[in-house]
């Protein structure tokens, strides 16, 4: 800013006045003028804008094949050995089984 007297001179004001009366030999002279310049002062507000996130929940059920074994049993009836009954073994005899020998006595195969 320039100060002429007591006046002071703004952006493209022209001064008021006798501003031109401080040159010596009275000589006037056209002032020249620029070109206006202009001062932004800008200024910022927030404004928002939505931005919208579609999510889509998805529960799934997956199978999972574990094994599981079931057995199926049967029941054969098969005929045995037939054995010869000997002294002493029998019902009323002392009873059956390895403790009192065994079926068929010594030297005959043993039940299992």
């Amino acid at each position: 800013m320039m100060q002429h007297g007591n006046m002071m001179h703004h952006g493209n004001m022209m001064p008021q006045g006798n501003w031109q009366q401080g040159n010596c030999h009275g000589n006037q002279v056209q002032p020249v003028v620029c070109p206006t310049q202009y001062r932004c002062h800008d200024q910022f507000v927030p404004r928002e804008v939505p931005f919208i996130h579609p999510i889509v929940n998805v529960n799934r059920v997956n199978t999972v094949e574990i094994p599981r074994h079931y057995f199926t049993e049967t029941t054969r009836n098969v005929m045995g050995e037939t054995l010869q009954a000997q002294p002493g073994f029998g019902p009323g005899m002392g009873g059956y089984g390895p403790q009192q020998g065994g079926f068929g006595g010594p030297g005959r195969r043993q039940w299992r």
